[in-house]
């Protein structure tokens, strides 16, 4: 077992290859990008909350506090609302893998009275977010063991999806599953304790849009501050020394304003947010594809076995020429 995480080359050729061949399966049924787009919505909405009672408390009007609350509301109920919407995801995948024209409102009603195991599922998604957000403060050997716990689950959490969407298992029958699913999963998808596709490619992504996006809009904040809303107005630069030097245009009365770092932020947000629910949609099409061809083989539609049999084989010859190229 390799125990390397995939590198920058290796997390940008398999998103190629999996959006690639995802965009044929949403050629199949359209309805499958309904709940990829109630995801983006939410997630929008959550981030445009949380600035707006920001921008509300700094420029001294009322009610920021109020959205401030709101939004933590929303950043703890988007477990329950994203698995809900990766269990429909799943559903409507599955349905059109089989040669079905599914809808939303098909996959609802199919979905109907497994209310148990999405909250389930959202309660340990809660649980893998803190064990991740602890992972990064911790040394050692300590660090390594919250980040394989998070990793297993990204596993097990992408396999159980379709087990309840698809067989409408419970989280016990799902888990005892994966024991015959194990077997099948291709080597360059194991990484630090299961299976890490496509893991970081959204920081590997985001990484140098926030760089170089945040330098530009620490220099629109200098060379146009004395235009921008004072409310988030530093001050002249000399405030916080008297030895800056004038560079060109900025000189110690140059006058700092944070609100192009504020619109960055805001903007960095939604992008971070849109790509973190796309690259979790293919993940989910992927592993429910994964799931229906091991589990109900002969159920898939003949017209799409072959295209599945490739998209599948994320080591086959579309891969490694795919990643010669990166």
């Amino acid at each position: 077992m390799d125990f390397d995480k995939p590198g920058r080359r290796e997390r940008l050729s398999q998103l190629g290859f999996l959006m690639r061949h995802t965009f044929s399966i949403l050629g199949r049924n359209g309805a499958i990008l309904a709940p990829v787009f109630a995801m983006w919505a939410y997630a929008t909405a959550m981030v445009a909350v949380f600035f707006a009672g920001i921008l509300l408390i700094a420029t001294g009007t009322g009610g920021g506090g109020w959205l401030l609350f709101g939004g933590l509301i929303m950043c703890v109920y988007k477990f329950f609302f994203y698995n809900r919407a990766e269990l429909i995801l799943s559903r409507l995948t599955f349905d059109t893998a089989t040669g079905s024209s599914a809808t939303r409102q098909d996959a609802r009603s199919a979905l109907a009275g497994l209310g148990a195991q999405t909250r389930r599922l959202a309660l340990i998604d809660m649980a893998a977010a803190w064990i991740n957000s602890r992972k990064n403060r911790e040394d050692g050997l300590m660090g390594l063991l919250l980040g394989g716990l998070g990793e297993v689950w990204d596993l097990v959490n992408h396999f159980l999806l379709p087990a309840v969407a698809v067989d409408r298992l419970n989280l016990r029958e799902g888990i005892s599953r994966l024991k015959r699913l194990k077997d099948h999963v291709p080597e360059t998808l194991i990484g630090v304790f299961g299976i890490d596709i496509l893991g970081g490619v959204v920081g590997t992504v985001m990484g140098p849009l926030y760089l170089f996006g945040g330098l530009a809009a620490i220099g629109c904040g200098l060379l146009f501050g004395d235009g921008m809303p004072s409310a988030f107005s530093a001050g002249a630069l000399h405030e916080l020394s008297s030895d800056i030097p004038a560079v060109g245009a900025i000189g110690p009365d140059t006058v700092f304003n944070w609100f192009p770092v504020f619109i960055f932020a805001f903007v960095g947000f939604v992008l971070h947010g849109l790509f973190a629910r796309a690259v979790t949609a293919i993940k989910v099409i992927y592993f429910t594809l994964f799931y229906s061809r091991i589990m109900h083989g002969e159920a898939l539609d003949p017209g799409i076995r072959t295209d599945l049999e490739g998209y599948l084989d994320i080591n086959d010859q579309d891969f490694s020429s795919a990643e010669a190229s990166a």
